[in-house]
């Protein structure tokens, strides 16, 4: 009876925090591991991708905001929008070895490619770390309120959404410096690009509509206006290049998955409240969303759309990152 009674509670947080119907399991197979941040409980749950439970709980500075993984130096770094610093986490000891200043309310973070230099946005500009002193170096003025930083695949480049300046910014990283300002929409929160490189998909939150520009030539070549009150929030590129995943910043609305090539929304994810950030399992047979308002990660089948486990992390949860 007891057994009984915990799986349809299981099955009732499932359904009021998703509300949809729960389908079988659909693992991912290939080992990794997922970092969640619990914003409001100032922690990290390292997920196992496999058993999808969590194996441990790293305590943080206040208001963690985005996590990035270096597994070569089994090292992560997190930003903390409040406290103005990025944090260094030793992975196998799970203790932190540095915090670094970083003025501006730092939030996004990205990784040079020879992992030497830490990156991450401020008030107006991107600040550049050298990650053998663990000091601040430099910085990149750009648009007003950058808050998210995107790589490109070939690691050459980074790009900015300028929140309040309805711009990207684009950053050549050998140069640093800014070699483009691209005007989208009212409000970009966060970005996509292509796997191959060769597109960025912006979400405007204010105009409910995504911007698609060629990242060869930084012209904008299309907007697609998407449902009323969409409101997208995080942005995630299928893999394979096929498909883009949007989430709202409205509760309700939920994650619509758009055909990157057709331009049509091809799939929603209704949820009650709304997603903290999205990520791919390394197979690609799981998409992890996590529930903001709620705590929860949930693994969700890219192809139906439905949500096949959840799991409670913490208060918060927010910008999974997938490490192998």
């Amino acid at each position: 009876m007891k057994k009984s009674l915990a799986s349809l509670g299981l099955s009732l947080v499932l359904l009021i925090t998703f509300g949809i119907n729960v389908q079988a399991p659909k693992a991912a197979q290939v080992p990794h591991t997922i970092y969640v941040m619990n914003r409001l409980a100032d922690t990290i749950s390292v997920v196992d991708g496999v058993t999808f439970v969590v194996a441990a709980t790293i305590q943080t500075s206040r208001n963690p905001r985005e996590i990035l993984v270096d597994v070569s130096k089994d090292v992560a770094y997190f930003s903390s929008q409040w406290e103005n610093t990025v944090s260094v986490i030793d992975l196998r000891s799970r203790k932190e070895l540095a915090r670094i200043p970083a003025p501006g309310g730092p939030h996004g973070l990205a990784l040079s490619a020879d992992g030497a230099t830490l990156f991450t946005t401020g008030r107006q500009e991107i600040n550049v770390i050298d990650l053998a002193t663990w000091q601040l170096v430099a910085s990149i003025p750009v648009g007003q309120d950058p808050l998210m930083l995107r790589q490109s695949p070939d690691k050459t480049r980074l790009y900015t959404n300028n929140q309040f300046g309805g711009t990207i910014s684009v950053i050549d990283i050998a140069r640093r410096a800014v070699i483009a300002t691209i005007p989208v929409g009212r409000k970009p929160i966060d970005l996509a690009i292509s796997p191959d490189g060769r597109e960025i998909f912006v979400g405007n939150q204010d105009d409910d509509s995504v911007t698609i520009i060629d990242a060869a030539t930084n012209a904008v070549t299309a907007t697609v206006k998407l449902p009323e009150r969409s409101a997208p929030h995080y942005l995630r590129y299928c893999p394979d290049g096929k498909t883009v995943f949007i989430s709202s910043y409205r509760p309700g609305a939920g994650v619509l998955r758009m055909n990157s090539a057709t331009r049509k929304i091809t799939g929603h994810l209704p949820m009650d409240r709304f997603c903290g950030g999205m990520n791919f399992s390394p197979d690609q047979r799981v998409l992890y969303i996590t529930d903001f308002p709620g705590g929860t990660i949930s693994q969700v089948d890219p192809e139906t759309m439905k949500v096949t486990k959840t799991l409670h992390t913490g208060a918060g949860a927010a910008s999974p990152q997938v490490a192998e």
